[in-house]
């Protein structure tokens, strides 16, 4: 295989995961949400429950993305994936030591 379909079928695993990590970490907010509004039902009708759930998401999605640079950049040195994948690729997740 060379460099670049190497690069390409990680790139696949990588948004498959991410799709996976996204409708998890959502799913707990969302589940954790409607909980605590099921033992609050005054708040359900409020404008807090309007203004909740977009900050919710939007606090899961940046979780997301967090979680998931951090994984998939331990992933490539874990496995030493450096020199088989496009620099670019391992420099988007790889931080430079300074």
């Amino acid at each position: 295989m060379t460099t670049k379909e190497r690069t390409f079928l990680f790139n696949l695993c990588v948004i498959i995961f991410n799709i996976i990590l996204g409708l998890l970490v959502e799913g707990v907010l969302v589940i954790s949400l409607a909980m605590f509004f099921a033992e609050n039902p005054n708040l359900q009708e409020s404008v807090f429950a309007q203004i909740a759930l977009p900050i919710l998401l939007l606090i899961g999605l940046i979780a997301t993305i967090s979680i998931s640079v951090h994984v998939v950049g331990w992933a490539i040195k874990k496995f030493h994936l450096e020199d088989k994948l496009d620099p670019k690729l391992v420099s988007r997740y790889q931080k430079k030591l300074q």
